[in-house]
C-alpha cells in the first residue's frame, strides 16, 4: 500500500523514499566566507536561475527560435554578520583579488578569488538531498547593511554571487 502525506499520495517502489524539500534545511558553503569555521552563517539564499538566449531562424513563411547560449543569473546570499577571527570573511574574499589600499586588481592571477561554492539541501536527518555546485564564483556586489540605533535586529551582510556555471551533483 502506498504511503500518503509528504509524498503527495504518489506510489513508491520498495526501498524508495520521497519527501518534500524544506526551505529551512540548507547551507550555502564558500570556503572562508560562509558555513565554515571563522566564516559567516547563512540566513537566506536562492537556488540558481538559468535562461537561454535565443536566435531567430528565418524560414520562408515563418520565424522559429532556437536556444543558443545559457545565461546564469547571480544568486543573492544573506549572511549573519557575526564577529569572526581574522577579519570580515566577505571583505577578505574581496582582498583575494583586490587591494583597496593600492588599487591593484589581480582576480585571476593569485588563484584564490574565484572559488567553488556549494548549496546543499538536507532532509530531517541531515542527509544531503540536493547539492548544487557553483563553478568559479566571485562576489559581484556586497552590501554590508544599514545600521539603526532604534532597531535591535541582528546585523547582516549581503553578497551577490556571480559564477561561471552551476550544476547538480
Amino acid at each position: 500500500m502506498a504511503r500518503m502525506g509528504l509524498d503527495f499520495g504518489l506510489p513508491m517502489s520498495s526501498g524508495e523514499s520521497r519527501a518534500c524539500k524544506r526551505k529551512f534545511r540548507w547551507l550555502f558553503k564558500i570556503e572562508g566566507v560562509s558555513a565554515y569555521t571563522n566564516a559567516l552563517p547563512p540566513m537566506r539564499s536562492e537556488r540558481p536561475s538559468l535562461s537561454f538566449r535565443e536566435t531567430p531562424i528565418q524560414h520562408v513563411n515563418e520565424t522559429i527560435y532556437i536556444p543558443i547560449k545559457p545565461e546564469w543569473k547571480p544568486v543573492n546570499l544573506v549572511l549573519y554578520d557575526v564577529k569572526t577571527g581574522g577579519g570580515h570573511p566577505i571583505f577578505n574574499w574581496f582582498k583575494d583579488g583586490y587591494d583597496p589600499r593600492s588599487g591593484d586588481w589581480y582576480p585571476v592571477t593569485n588563484g584564490q578569488f574565484l572559488k567553488t561554492a556549494r548549496l546543499e539541501l538536507y532532509d530531517g536527518c541531515g542527509n544531503v538531498v540536493e547539492s548544487w555546485v557553483y563553478e568559479n564564483a566571485w562576489p559581484q556586489v556586497s552590501e554590508f547593511g544599514e545600521l539603526d540605533m532604534g532597531n535591535q535586529e541582528i546585523v547582516t551582510a549581503q553578497v551577490s554571487i556571480r559564477y561561471a556555471r552551476a550544476y547538480i551533483e
